[in-house]
């Protein structure tokens, strides 16, 4: 079972890591996936490591260190608690009790049927997808310094 810390990684998986160190913790991938950037980042690059149920991404502008992590797996746990499979108010309901404030909801469906939502909290970096009721991902990534919009890596705080 690995840990989930909020704005510092995944067990050994801390944000900030190079590409290299990653490899040495993780092995290769399943595939690596190159994704074009938006218009205010550059091109990133996403590792998926099947077996796991994990996602690795990695931005150019941000030196190519991870990212963001996206895990499915119920063998990761928040807060010490395996929350993949609960519901959307179960998870709500803890994400009350670890006090991290408010999420904004937001309705992924085509159709507008609320069957896939996420939760989103930009405090904590943090957005918690939901289809058909039951969490399925947890994605994360370090903090950001609001004022100045720059990441704050772990290594620097």
């Amino acid at each position: 079972m690995h840990e989930i810390t909020l704005g510092q990684g995944l067990g050994q998986l801390i944000f900030g890591m190079n590409r290299d160190e990653v490899l040495k913790i993780m092995g290769e991938p399943s595939e690596k996936e190159k994704l074009a950037g938006d218009n205010e980042s550059g091109a990133m690059e996403a590792w998926h490591y099947d077996d796991q149920d994990l996602s690795l991404s990695f931005e150019e502008d941000a030196d190519w260190r991870l990212l963001s992590i996206t895990t499915a797996s119920p063998d990761v746990l928040f807060e010490g608690l395996d929350l993949i499979g609960l519901s959307q108010g179960e998870v709500m309901e803890q994400m009350e009790v670890f006090n991290l404030g408010e999420f904004e909801m937001e309705d992924l469906s085509e159709d507008g049927s609320a069957m896939q939502m996420v939760a989103t909290n930009n405090d904590f970096s943090l957005n918690l997808f939901f289809d058909n009721d039951l969490l399925t991902e947890i994605q994360y990534g370090p903090f950001f310094d609001d004022e100045d919009g720059v990441v704050i890596w772990p290594d620097e705080e």
